[in-house]
């Protein structure tokens, strides 16, 4: 009867060949993995072959399926191996449709056709004749979910996410992983998920073959070892890859360049360095290219050097990537680091005993013959003014005296001068220029109560070490009946301030007096401009900030128990010195102090402060140079005899610290030996 009906079912199904073009696996008849399976598609179409298959009995039954199939169309597992983990924590239960054994009322599946699974956990479950049960009495039959309603011991990662669980989950189930940590799919992502409880994937039991023993599953291994990635950047236009790289920080980039030569040539390109160095600029990480010195090497460099030198009003243009960024950003970092006084080995390796903070050398220049008041400089030149009554211009890289003005009949107590005017050629002298001559703006004040205005000369000398400076008195501004005590210059104004209390700003073209600030009770030690504000600092112990444009007053801070000596005005930032041995840093917009630095046991005459880095040095008349970070208050480094006597002026740049004392000498801290800073401004 069994064999009729299947004639039957073979017939009906030739009969559905013959009306209609047959589709590939339209059906899939389901089975346990391990037991015979066959698709209806690949039944043999013709029902006398299917008699004969019956006659010769050479059909075999397929576990789930509907009827028996040729034993030759189907496809038959291997014998299983023998179980590789113990299986006691779970345990299949009965196959069953569409049944909550829960609520004992039908609910709808995925798929109506396929049954649903479940596994039950904990070592308390009984087996009866329709499976095996919960210690509950209720089967788990949660339709095409697996679920354990009672959570085990096991420890979820509650740390990673779901794709990198799955990823662990395929890589600990393999046969080459065996005895590894494994780790489940945590309750709380389950419930998130909606479900009532979670199924631990990495410890789930072997599948159920044809004998009944519980196997691995062999249709799907991964070993990460034998895995070999895609080499992204290797693929992809190398443009774009180094596109890529520009969003990586520092340590990121050293790391990609250890991948592979490829990444290493990748990460080593000058464009990436060119943009790391870029994104130092807010720590004050800042390149010259005025200072580049042009290719004179190729015959070309040298005839396009040679025709622009004929035109000096044309600057000679550098693209930045024309620069070695990669040594400009070890430099600079190597330079911080000097700064920062931080103990390391001479030869960079890791020794605490031997280690010590980095010393600057020392140079000192002499030649005034009394005390020196006052000190500037920029990449090539420092000017001092003295007590001799005399100013002078000194050669920074080689130390030598390059000119002497006279011009006051008392001491220079002060002067301004515009940085690298020689290296703009805005200021060059291209109608009258075989040699390349620049003019730029010099002022010093004195306490002969009077301001000279200097016009200053320069052009490179034949030599190619030094360049040759002189200067002409274009005209004096007379108004103080004090000694200037200080100065500065901005684009269309020249200020002074005096002993007598007074602050003048002069019209830098016509040199007259366009406006005078009156409000201290005292002598007017400092002053410093930032845009259309204007801070003074008195021996009254007062700091006024004034409103340049209207000559008002805008704010007067007194926090100070003594006369200020010294002021910087950088940014929103006001920093001042005082005979209280303190120095204050102000917000200048809101007057509040933000922070006190204490560490000078004498009057802090002079300061100097770089805002984008927040370095700030200090000298004061207990003779000692203090480094200071103006951000956080903390001192740095502090440099002690040095000089012989009070510390008058003090200017610093990221290479070098020039100060100047009462005892007749110049004095340069030098951080960049062994280094190639000229570049950095």
């Amino acid at each position: 009867m069994a064999y009729a009906t299947h004639f039957e079912d073979y017939t009906q199904l030739d009969q559905y060949h013959a009306s209609s073009s047959p589709r590939r696996f339209n059906r899939l008849l389901t089975s346990v993995l391990g037991s015979p399976f066959i698709t209806t598609s690949d039944l043999p179409q013709n029902a006398l072959t299917a008699a004969r298959m019956l006659a010769d009995g050479d059909l075999e039954a397929v576990d789930g399926a509907f009827s028996a199939v040729p034993r030759a169309e189907t496809v038959t597992r291997p014998p299983s191996p023998s179980p590789s983990f113990s299986t006691d924590t779970y345990s299949f239960v009965e196959w069953k449709e569409n049944v909550d054994p829960t609520f004992d009322q039908p609910r709808p599946s995925l798929s109506d056709a396929a049954p649903a699974c479940s596994f039950l956990s904990g070592p308390s479950r009984r087996s009866t004749p329709q499976g095996y049960y919960t210690s509950s009495g209720y089967p788990n039959t949660p339709y095409n979910t697996m679920r354990s309603y009672s959570l085990g011991s096991i420890k979820g990662s509650k740390s990673l996410g779901l794709l990198p669980r799955i990823w662990e989950v395929l890589r600990d189930s393999s046969p080459g992983k065996k005895g590894k940590r494994r780790f489940d799919l945590s309750a709380d992502m389950w419930n998130e998920f909606g479900g009532e409880g979670y199924i631990d994937y990495t410890n789930l039991p072997p599948l159920d073959g044809e004998e009944g023993e519980l196997i691995d599953d062999e249709a799907c291994f991964i070993d990460v070892r034998s895995v070999a990635g895609l080499d992204i950047l290797a693929q992809i236009p190398e443009e774009v890859a180094l596109h890529l790289l520009t969003f990586l920080d520092l340590s990121d980039i050293i790391a990609c360049s250890r991948v592979s030569r490829i990444w290493n040539r990748l990460a080593l390109d000058n464009a990436i360095w060119y943009s790391l160095f870029m994104r130092e600029r807010e720590k004050g990480w800042v390149v010259d290219f005025r200072r580049v010195k042009p290719d004179t090497s190729s015959s070309a460099a040298l005839f396009a050097y040679t025709h622009t030198q004929a035109q000096p009003s044309s600057p000679i243009t550098i693209a930045p990537l024309e620069l070695n960024w990669y040594d400009l950003y070890k430099t600079r970092s190597d330079l911080d680091r000097r700064w920062s006084g931080i103990a390391h080995h001479a030869g960079d390796v890791e020794d605490k005993e031997n280690a010590t903070a980095w010393e600057p050398r020392v140079r000192r220049l002499l030649g005034h013959s009394d005390s020196v008041y006052c000190v500037e400089f920029d990449s090539s030149k420092i000017v001092t003014g003295s007590r001799d009554r005399t100013i002078k211009v000194w050669s920074l890289k080689t130390g030598r005296c390059l000119a002497t003005f006279s011009g006051h009949r008392g001491s220079v107590l002060c002067l301004k001068f515009e940085i690298d005017f020689d290296l703009d050629y805005a200021h060059a002298l291209a109608e009258q220029d075989p040699h390349g001559w620049h003019k730029g703006l010099m002022v010093s004040g004195s306490s002969d109560c009077s301001v000279c205005v200097w016009d200053l000369y320069c052009h490179p000398a034949a030599d190619g070490d030094d360049m040759v400076v002189t200067a002409e008195l274009r005209g004096i501004l007379r108004g103080h009946s004090g000694g200037v005590l200080d100065l500065r210059i901005e684009r269309d104004w020249i200020i002074s301030c005096g002993k007598d209390a007074n602050i003048f700003m002069w019209d830098r073209n016509t040199l007259q007096l366009h406006r005078s600030f009156r409000g201290h009770e005292g002598p007017v030690n400092a002053v410093g401009v930032q845009g259309n504000r204007l801070a003074s600092a008195s021996g009254d112990g007062k700091m006024i900030l004034w409103d340049i444009a209207k000559g008002e007053r805008l704010r007067t801070f007194e926090a100070h128990d003594r006369g200020l000596a010294c002021i910087e005005f950088k940014g929103d930032v006001i920093i001042s010195g005082s005979n209280d041995c303190k120095i204050k840093v102000w917000d200048a917009s809101t007057g509040e102090c933000l922070r006190t630095l204490a560490g000078h046991v004498s009057l802090v005459r002079t300061l100097s402060y770089e805002p984008l880095s927040g370095r700030l040095v200090s000298g004061s008349y207990d003779r000692t140079i203090k480094v200071w970070d103006a951000k956080t208050g903390k001192m740095v480094r502090e440099f002690r005899n040095l000089h012989l006597s009070h510390i008058f002026d003090i200017k610093f740049d990221c290479s070098r610290i020039v100060s100047v004392s009462h005892d007749q000498q110049i004095v340069l801290l030098d951080f960049t030996e062994g280094l190639d800073a000229s570049l950095f401004a």
